[in-house]
């Protein structure tokens, strides 16, 4: 509860509860949009992979392009979702896709702002050099080449719980499918559906299996 009620988070809530009710996707908005969100999807497991939070100053793999990867990730995933969820008239959506994308970026301007407050605490002139160098939020072409590196840990990506915002990334496109595809547009269920259906439900599943047994994969 403590992690969904930080402002990062907690800012989505309201226009998450708009799109599930006001909006819905189609073909076009999809392929416009589906790009962002995987890409935001992989930047983050990719991330997770590297990331040493609080106990070490991390600057390999993503983290040697751009300081914030995992932030990126998110809001890659967001403008997705805005690009691919469409409304009636679309002016709503787009209203409220602008509003979410400002939030957000507040949102996230403040957090990044305390966390470096607390890393220039406790790395000081490393983590000064680091930030000198290395972009907050948009990529540098030149990855940063001081600081310890280390390889990809799949043990790291598998404790940091990454897989339930992927898992729910799926999930929420395949509910938005079925709303538009069973509730605005009126068809029946066909093979296509009940496979995205069972898919879903799978994914829910694993993911409550993984919490009954997390102690296992710490």
């Amino acid at each position: 509860m403590e992690r969904w009620l930080k402002p990062r988070f907690a800012v989505i809530y309201p226009f998450g509860f708009f799109f599930l009710f006001f909006c819905r996707l189609n073909e076009v908005s999809l392929k416009a949009g589906i790009g962002f969100i995987i890409a935001g999807a992989l930047l983050r497991l990719w991330s997770n992979g590297y990331a040493v939070k609080n106990d070490q100053l991390t600057t390999c793999g993503p983290y040697a392009f751009v300081r914030n990867p995992l932030y990126v990730g998110t809001f890659l995933i967001a403008v997705g979702f805005v690009i691919v969820l469409t409304s009636d008239p679309p002016v709503l959506e787009r209203i409220a896709g602008a509003l979410l994308l400002l939030a957000l970026g507040f949102a996230y301007y403040r957090t990044i702002q305390g966390e470096q407050g607390m890393l220039s605490a406790r790395f000081k002139d490393a983590y000064s050099d680091y930030c000198k160098q290395v972009p907050a939020m948009v990529p540098s072409l030149i990855p940063y080449g001081k600081g310890e590196k280390w390889p990809f840990s799949l043990p790291r990506l598998i404790h940091s719980k990454e897989h339930k915002p992927f898992f729910w990334v799926i999930i929420l496109l395949v509910v938005f499918y079925l709303k538009t595809h069973l509730l605005i547009e009126h068809k029946s269920l066909n093979a296509a559906s009940w496979l995205l259906i069972l898919m879903a439900v799978f994914l829910i599943l694993l993911d409550i299996a993984f919490e009954f047994n997390k102690k296992k994969f710490q």
